[in-house]
């Protein structure tokens, strides 16, 4: 009987609500404007940004004259290829040759005059030891012993000197790399510190660009929520570099190095990121779009820009309420999708039927019908779980592993030379099946247990012992 009235009261309420959906319908007329709606679902989307970049080598060296005399000759075409150090140019050299010689020379007199010196205080100090000559005399000697070796080391310096100044005549490659158009012509006249030539080094090629200050701190907010992940869960970001045509390069870069302060006149961060370049297509000075992709935004919800309109207020949309009547909603609109759609941050639930064409035919509170189009999101069904990092370990691929090895162990009864002899060194016809066997005679242990066997000297086992658990159970 109890039963009988539950389901009754059951039976009544499904009665009372299919009623109440059938007047909430019957209550949108048939005069309701139709407009485009789509229904909203939180998707994981691929994030793409896009920046404008210019290109610069990796390294950029201006090859100056250390050396100051006429250049003879340059030994290079122009803009070829250098390796670190290739001959570039040949400065006169005669005139270092010839203070080269006059430091040396001027070194073998006084190295001439040091040994005279250190020949006299050896005398002088003898005698002086045996009162011959005078305080004065000695302390004269050892003044001018002192004085030599000074004077000795100063003329050394200036041979290393005349010998660097000489060897700075043949300029050469301080880098690898490109070489430009030289600015000085052979049998001009070069002064020191004069520039010749630059040196570019295009492999790798450096993009360099800059990112809004807003931008950037909005990126490491939503990543410290949890709502922007790397699926490759490291810390790289991967960059991309589109020409003006439109075309993608064809190597992929990171992101290398990030300003650690920010622009004060611009409110602007720099970063840069690092291409391999070994065909040179990537041209220093180059404008180029730079796009960052690898980054997921979790649980996004994802409209079309028409459907979200601007007012003084913020953003809003337009969405149908389960009494089919429009209401404006404020939205926080966020990133963008590769495709051009908008991300909403706040204001949409999953589920909502959101209006994206004929938002001028209704206004919040009027009644609507809802023609329900196809909205497709490009997503990622699943993120990839983070792989753990293995040990690296240097195996030996010719060798087995542990689980390829078989540990056996003869009774000693059974353990005569010969039987060791056949297992160790198998005939032929026995190699396939006696591969990876190892064969250990075993010793007696009064302390063992008797284990599937009733002799106490006879263990089996098939575990991989130790060092320290064989040393154990060679020891008892």
């Amino acid at each position: 009987m109890f039963g009988l009235k539950v389901f009754t009261t059951a039976l009544a309420v499904l009665t009372i609500s299919a009623c109440k959906d059938e007047n909430n319908q019957a209550a949108v007329p048939s005069s309701a404007p139709v407009v485009e709606a789509i229904k909203v679902e939180p998707h994981n989307v691929q994030l793409s940004f896009e920046y404008a970049a210019r290109v610069q080598g990796s390294k950029e060296t201006e090859v100056r004259a250390r050396v100051g005399g006429i250049l003879l000759k340059r030994n290079y075409v122009e803009g070829s290829k250098v390796k670190e150090g290739d001959v570039l140019f040949q400065i006169d050299p005669e005139p270092f040759e010839v203070e080269l010689l006059q430091a040396k020379a001027e070194l073998s007199q006084n190295q001439a005059n040091l040994k005279a010196a250190e020949t006299q205080w050896e005398r002088v100090s003898k005698l002086f030891k045996e009162r011959i000559v005078s305080e004065k005399s000695r302390d004269e000697a050892l003044a001018n012993l002192d004085s030599l070796k000074a004077t000795t080391a100063l003329a050394e310096a200036k041979v290393k000197s005349a010998q660097l100044n000489l060897n700075y005549t043949t300029v050469r490659a301080p880098i690898s790399g490109m070489t430009s158009m030289e600015t000085q012509s052979e049998g001009s006249l070069i002064a020191v510190n004069t520039p010749m030539t630059t040196i570019t080094q295009f492999d790798p090629a450096y993009v360099i660009f800059s990112a809004s200050e807003n931008e950037i701190f909005k990126l490491g907010t939503m990543v410290e929520q949890g709502l922007i992940v790397n699926p490759r869960h490291s810390k790289t970001v991967y960059a991309k570099v589109k020409y003006g045509n439109g075309n993608i390069y064809g190597y992929d870069g990171e992101i290398n190095f990030v300003n650690p302060s920010i622009d004060e006149t611009t409110g602007t961060l720099k970063l840069r990121a690092v291409f391999p370049n070994p065909e040179g297509k990537l041209v220093p000075g180059q404008f180029v779009r730079l796009l960052l992709e690898g980054l997921i935004r979790k649980d996004a919800v994802v409209v079309p820009q028409e459907a979200v309109m601007q007012s003084p207020t913020g953003s809003s949309v337009y969405r149908i309420n389960s009494q089919g009547l429009v209401e404006a909603v404020p939205v926080t609109v966020g990133l963008t999708t590769p495709e051009g759609n908008w991300i909403i941050d706040k204001g949409l639930n999953a589920g909502d039927v959101v209006v994206i064409n004929g938002l001028m035919k209704v206004r919040p509170g009027m009644p609507a019908k809802a023609e329900m189009k196809e909205f497709s999101v490009p997503s990622v069904s699943e993120l990839p779980a983070p792989q753990p990092a293995e040990p690296e370990t240097n195996v030996d691929e010719g060798a087995a592993s542990n689980d390829d090895i078989k540990v056996e162990y003869l009774p000693l009864e059974n353990a005569n030379d010969a039987s060791v002899e056949e297992t160790i060194n198998p005939s032929d016809d026995k190699s396939k099946a006696s591969e990876n066997i190892i064969i250990l005679e075993e010793v007696p242990n009064s302390n063992i247990k008797e284990k599937e066997s009733s002799a106490e000297t006879e263990v089996y086992t098939d575990k991989v012992l130790s060092q320290s658990e064989s040393e154990v159970l060679i020891a008892g």
